[in-house]
């Protein structure tokens, strides 16, 4: 093979890695549905968790926050420093986990071309299957896309024994 011909060559496989059908492989997506099992399986209904997003977004958003999901609904938010510079107004800014699991599997399903992301990056508990860390990256000529969603300290609320 000439030496243009396998510099075309890699050219052609690079340019076609670049614009895969998937910003994510089989085992992500695999992982994935092992997770969403666990959290779907989980013997509660109603929880809270604590979650801090680092974005570009509103302020209080990027501090540790205490969602409370009653109904698969958020029905409080509130930061967990109380002496806090970004008091919390609202509670539409935060999401149940599950609403979490459907955003990354939008955005893990995403044809690579038409996402703003250049990759994903998830970490899940081991027991209840929650995403802990979500990394989405963002391609270089995307501004202000990316983020990093940290959750902990998922409880159950009025658990029944069974």
């Amino acid at each position: 093979m000439s030496l243009l011909r396998t510099v075309i060559v890699i050219a052609v496989l690079a340019t076609a890695a670049c614009y895969s059908d998937s910003i994510v492989g089989p085992g992500d997506l695999q992982r994935f549905a092992q997770a969403k099992a666990k959290w779907d399986a989980r013997p509660f209904a109603d929880y809270s968790f604590e979650i801090r997003t680092f974005c570009f977004c509103p302020p209080e958003v990027n501090q540790w926050t205490r969602v409370t999901v009653r109904g698969g609904v958020v029905t409080d938010a509130r930061a967990v420093d109380t002496d806090t510079p970004f008091p919390m107004t609202s509670s539409w800014l935060w999401q149940p986990i599950d609403g979490l699991f459907d955003g990354l599997h939008n955005h893990m399903t995403t044809p690579a071309a038409q996402s703003p992301y250049q990759s994903i990056t998830v970490q899940y508990d081991e027991q209840l299957g929650y995403p802990t860390s979500i990394v989405y990256r963002e391609k270089p000529n995307v501004a202000d896309a990316g983020s990093e969603i940290t959750v902990r300290n998922v409880v159950p609320l009025n658990v029944i024994p069974q």
